[in-house]
């Protein structure tokens, strides 16, 4: 399946930015599930590009002069393939993905959520994290709005309510109680229609089993990551992997607007 990516993020302010710095991480990197033909970046200024500790392909973006808008803009066409079973093979140590973060970190709730599962993490692991993932996106409703950038995994779990994000932080987190390593990916999905573009930017996590490798839950739809999802970017949490991360000097209020389009681009 090929797929066309195009992604614009519009930040405007209420008064002028004398300088901003954005991490971006939208390049994604060709795998066994996903050949890279074109990928295009239009960015107000020139970028560093550096491969992150991930091994992320990210741009630094700073504009140096004031402004009262930054428009980054993405295009590609991307081959997908469904690629069945786990990722192995990665030179990054998995037992990274165990080190709790701000927004993974445990409470006394988030802990007994996990333990249900802990009987099974070592006799049948796979079967522990479908039952882990299926218990999150029964006690989590998928609801837009209810959460923010900074919720935590707890914070998740206690509300009931989030999106993909808060499905992926409260996988990852109960991963780690239970002592396997768990990672945040960041990228596309598509939805086989554009009514709803809002979709399109999407996240899920992946855990790792030994003498298996990286296996991927898309919590938010129950299903693995498969040849509809598009990897943008993998790290410990959402700040590790977010596509645009920046900060600035000046500027009064922020207002951001982001549209995405993930359509077919069969031949």
């Amino acid at each position: 399946m090929r797929l066309k990516v195009k992604h614009q993020t519009v930040y405007r302010y209420s008064a002028p930015v004398q300088r901003s710095v954005q991490t971006l991480r939208l390049t994604p990197r060709s795998n066994r599930r996903q050949q890279i033909l074109k990928w295009r970046l239009d960015l107000p200024a020139a970028a560093s590009e550096y491969v992150d500790a991930f091994g992320n392909l990210t741009q630094l973006l700073t504009v140096e002069e004031p402004h009262e808008e930054i428009r980054i803009g993405v295009e590609g066409v991307v081959e997908m393939s469904e690629a069945p079973g786990p990722d192995r093979g990665e030179v990054l140590s998995p037992f990274i993905f165990l080190r709790e973060t701000a927004l993974t970190a445990t409470d006394p709730r988030l802990r007994h959520f996990s333990e249900e599962d802990r009987g099974r993490t070592v006799s049948d692991p796979v079967a522990a994290l479908h039952s882990l993932a299926e218990r999150i996106r029964a006690a989590v409703r998928y609801v837009k709005g209810t959460t923010t950038v900074q919720t935590t995994a707890a914070e998740v779990l206690s509300q009931g309510s989030g999106v993909c994000q808060d499905h992926s932080h409260l996988f990852i987190a109960c991963c780690r109680i239970l002592g396997l390593p768990a990672r945040y990916i960041s990228g596309y999905l598509y939805t086989g229609t554009e009514a709803n573009p809002e979709l399109a930017m999407h996240a899920w996590a992946e855990a790792w089993v030994d003498r298996i490798g990286w296996l991927s839950f898309d919590i938010s739809n129950g299903s693995p990551a498969e040849a509809a999802h598009l990897r943008l970017a993998v790290g410990r949490d959402y700040l590790d992997a977010c596509p645009v991360r920046g900060v600035r000097f000046g500027g009064g209020d922020e207002t951001m607007d982001v549209q995405v389009q993930v359509m077919s681009a069969q031949q």
